[in-house]
């Protein structure tokens, strides 16, 4: 809890030296502030290789202490400070009529539910079972976010920050029920820089709740704010950078152009998708700063976008460099894994037939199967494959929307996807008429067009794709209220649309497929809220519980202080607990890029692995299979 902890210390040290500075915003930079702390703090421990619980412990207790010196000092000040920000919360809701009390009161109730969906499950989605979390383990085995041989190379280039946050957090508290609140920690932030941004366009304050709601009611962000993936992270600071680019364009001063270089790197940092929804943001801003230098003579702004390119390059330059040390690219670590995800083929119609099965992924009920046939019937028609594997990532055959699917990585945003569509043509509509006079509307549905092309045009299409789809259905929400503004028929219809979306959350909420409030047969794996926590890591893959849990038993009786590691997937069940209990890991057998990378492979305790044989050897000692009768993993002891 010290990082939350910090945070709140960081937000009242804020107020207490900006006092007139919005609450919203305030909180905004706060995070950005802590994200910074912990990037820095991490990779400075990394470096010098005492990444542990001493050194991390004692860091975030000097900035704890500092942070309480900066509150208590002058304490009148801060006590009117805070009295000030109380009186300005309390004049707030007294302003509120009693439809927008009902609405706050809802994204409230939300997000506490979300909260504790999230600790009651442990993070159990295949990816962070696989990598997210199995990573962290690794570096506080090696004390070090150095790279090690591993044959999951997503432990090494996929960027870093999301779990940096998730180290942090789960080592001060010795375990990982706080894991899945940091993607909800970001969310909150997301609705912060949502009303902000609405607050700058002029919004009525009660379309500005109605979009926060909104977003909160997105399916594949509900479902994602209770794990610990990062599309949610990414998405705040995919925002954050719009903010502070509309901020550093109206008020062009130093600390904008700071705000704006954090959120831009910390992006970088958090998923590789945000270069896609970066770029355009970027290439508007950048044409704001030209014009500013170029027309307007003012200079100084040339300074603040170096300052701000500095920045960005600062935060991202450590990663950069480990995957240059393996593969000569500052991106990936593996030329053949990197170039899987991008389109093979480039061209107008192959563009339009990746916007079509994006847009399929999104039809959901009741109507699936007839928009399925559709988007068929138009690919058979252009002679072009559905299916085809230069433009389907793994060569997967297409699918469309699935019904009734409450699955994170498939859930359709069929409400969000139709009103941002609808509201793209009320708006451009309204423009056409209006003469373009609402540039700056403009601009932001241009961004979110520009996005949408990127990603289908650089992709290969997935099926999981509707949860990195996060970020632009963020964005579109803005689009969204623009449009509520600018037709009152339109506004009818998102006023229409609020209870489905709210019932729509409850549904989700209850039946989510790997962390069920209650448990159905359709909608749901068949774990249960009351099952162990262990068991409820294995919400993907049932049928391994038995065996993980044998293997867990085992390796506690030897209590290893090296474990050799022989897995492609699913490690994270096996090194849980070993947060305050040091646990060297050695990879073993690696045929990849990374078998270079030197690691000290001596005094292998146990070896655990998904080859099966009575005895394994390696380096010149044999080890004896603990589990003959096991189908799918093994522990294998040292013989003695």
């Amino acid at each position: 809890m010290m990082v939350y902890v910090c945070y709140f210390l960081l937000l009242a040290t804020i107020l207490k030296y900006k006092p007139k500075q919005n609450l919203l915003l305030s909180a905004v930079i706060a995070t950005l502030f802590l994200s910074t702390f912990i990037v820095t703090l991490t990779e400075l421990l990394s470096y010098f290789k005492c990444l542990n619980l001493t050194f991390v412990s004692v860091s975030w207790s000097v900035l704890c202490l500092i942070l309480i010196f900066l509150v208590l000092k002058n304490r009148a000040i801060t006590l009117s400070v805070l009295n000030f920000n109380r009186n300005k919360i309390n004049d707030f809701y007294k302003s509120l009529v009693y439809k927008e009390k009902i609405v706050i009161g809802t994204v409230v109730l939300f997000i506490l539910l979300l909260f504790i969906q999230g600790i009651i499950y442990p993070p159990n989605n295949w990816d962070s079972l696989t990598y997210h979390m199995s990573r962290i383990m690794y570096w506080l085995s090696n004390e070090s976010v150095a790279y090690y041989p591993t044959h999951i190379l997503r432990h090494l280039y996929q960027p870093p920050f999301n779990e940096y946050f998730i180290l942090n957090l789960n080592l001060l508290n010795g375990n990982d029920y706080l894991s899945n609140s940091v993607q909800l920690f970001f969310l909150v932030n997301v609705l912060f820089l949502v009303y902000s941004i609405l607050e700058f366009f002029k919004a009525p304050r009660f379309l500005k709740m109605l979009a926060i709601v909104l977003v909160l009611t997105i399916p594949s962000v509900e479902l994602q704010s209770t794990n610990t993936k990062n599309d949610i992270v990414c998405g705040f600071f995919i925002i954050a950078t719009l903010y502070f680019s509309i901020k550093a364009i109206s008020e062009s001063s130093f600390k904008n152009y700071l705000f704006l270089g954090l959120s831009i790197g910390l992006g970088m940092l958090t998923k590789g998708t945000a270069y896609l929804f970066l770029i355009p943001i970027l290439f508007c801003f950048g044409i704001a700063v030209l014009y500013k230098i170029g027309i307007k003579k003012k200079f100084k702004t040339f300074g603040y976008s170096l300052a701000t390119i500095l920045l960005i390059l600062a935060l991202n330059i450590t990663h950069y460099s480990r995957n240059y040390s393996i593969n000569h690219s500052f991106l990936n670590v593996d030329d053949i894994e990197a170039k899987g995800y991008s389109n093979e083929v480039m061209g107008s119609s192959f563009l339009f037939s990746n916007l079509l099965k994006n847009a399929g992924l999104h039809l959901g009920f009741p109507i699936n199967k007839p928009s399925d046939y559709l988007i068929r019937f138009i690919h058979a028609n252009m002679n072009i494959s559905i299916d085809d594997k230069r433009l389907n990532y793994l060569k997967s055959p297409y699918e469309g929307a699935r019904s009734g699917t409450t699955h994170e990585d498939y859930v359709p945003n069929t409400i969000p996807f139709f009103l941002t569509l609808i509201a793209f043509a009320v708006i451009l509509i309204s423009s056409y008429k209006n003469k373009f006079k609402n540039k700056k509307e403009l601009v932001i549905v241009g961004i979110v067009i520009f996005q949408i092309l990127l990603f289908a045009g650089y992709l290969k299409w997935q099926p999981w794709h509707t949860r990195l789809h996060i970020p632009i259905f963020i964005l579109s929400v803005l689009v969204i209220v623009f449009a509520a503004q600018t037709s009152k028929i339109y506004q009818k219809l998102v006023f229409f649309c609020m209870p489905i979306v709210i019932l729509s959350f409850l549904f989700y909420f209850v039946f989510n497929d790997l962390r069920p409030i209650i448990t159905n047969s359709k909608f749901t794996k068949s774990i249960k809220i009351t099952d162990n926590r262990f068991k409820k890591y294995f919400s993907n893959q049932q049928q391994l519980y038995i065996e993980y849990n044998d293997v867990i038993e085992d390796l506690y009786d030897v209590n290893p202080s090296k474990l050799g590691l022989n897995l492609n997937d699913w490690e994270y069940p096996l090194l849980n607990s070993y947060y305050y209990d040091h646990l060297k890991i050695v990879v073993i057998n690696v045929s990849n890029i990374t078998n270079s990378i030197p690691q000290d492979i001596s005094n292998i305790d146990v070896i655990i692995s998904n080859y099966n044989t009575p005895v394994f050897e390696y380096d010149g000692i044999k080890y004896t299979n603990q589990n003959s009768n096991h189908s799918y993993i093994w522990l294998y002891k040292k013989t003695n």
